[in-house]
């Protein structure tokens, strides 16, 4: 008797769910089925980009269990377009969390859709241009939470992250729970940042991951080392700090 697989998290469910090739009858078409697990393998590797290791950390799967699933996926995706049969998302065995993995639609009222990282990137940076290009809210790192505290010189890992509003007022969120984290922190941490409403990052260093899903919500990073979080607060604003065009140091740094 085969072992009962684990559910696989999915951060996503498509609207569309049946794709039929034009020109043929629906009653003469053959029809494959490609399961809501494999699709979230798809999405998570080929549009949102994410390297196989933390894309089945998403999933709560292996990464030979990943492996299977974007394969499985990608051979019935050909065989639709090469012979012409229609395909259909329907069944693998799921459990829907659309806080993970950042669902496509980060943001609030950005429409239905999954779109691509840089598709994202493109409409975030046109919206920026319509409100005058003013982030609402930033968030830095830190070492203990308050404005006079140094930038924690991590990001995934910081043990807090100050979120401060357009009038000066902040919160300061806790991020021990991705500091202690085993793997994702940066991730985890950049998906917290985006749900914030933060639309720029003041941190000492950024991995890779992280990097990604902010780039791709549209989160401008900046670097600031040495300095308190009131300080680099006010370099930002002055326009005296660096913008990080990507990851300056390793992953799990």
């Amino acid at each position: 008797m085969p072992r009962p697989t684990c559910k696989r998290r999915i951060g996503f469910q498509p609207k569309a769910v049946f794709f039929k090739p034009a020109g043929i009858p629906l009653g003469a078409v053959q029809e494959i089925v490609i399961g809501h697990d494999e699709v979230e393998a798809m999405r998570l590797k080929n549009l949102l980009g994410f390297p196989q290791e933390e894309a089945a950390n998403q999933m709560g799967v292996s990464q030979p269990t990943f492996h299977r699933l974007i394969n499985a996926a990608h051979q019935k995706i050909t065989d639709a377009i090469i012979n012409g049969k229609a395909l259909r998302i329907e069944g693998g065995n799921v459990t829907v969390h659309e806080e993970t993995a950042g669902p496509c639609h980060w943001r609030k009222n950005w429409g239905r859709g999954c779109s691509s990282a840089e598709a994202v990137a493109s409409q975030i940076s046109v919206a920026h241009q319509e409100e005058g290009g003013t982030p609402m809210k930033i968030a830095i790192t830190s070492i203990d939470g308050t404005l006079d505290g140094m930038v924690d010189e991590r990001f995934g890992r910081a043990k807090k992250i100050v979120v401060v509003g357009g009038t000066n007022d902040h919160e300061t969120v806790d991020n021990v729970t991705n500091m202690n984290a085993a793997q994702g922190a940066g991730i985890q941490t950049a998906q917290n940042v985006v749900r914030s409403g933060a639309t720029a990052v003041i941190s000492g260093h950024l991995g890779p991951n992280a990097f990604r899903v902010l780039s791709a919500a549209g989160v401008e990073v900046y670097t600031a080392s040495g300095m308190t979080v009131r300080d680099a607060l006010e370099a930002y604003k002055t326009g005296k700090l660096p913008r990080l065009t990507g990851a300056d140091v390793e992953g799990h740094w």
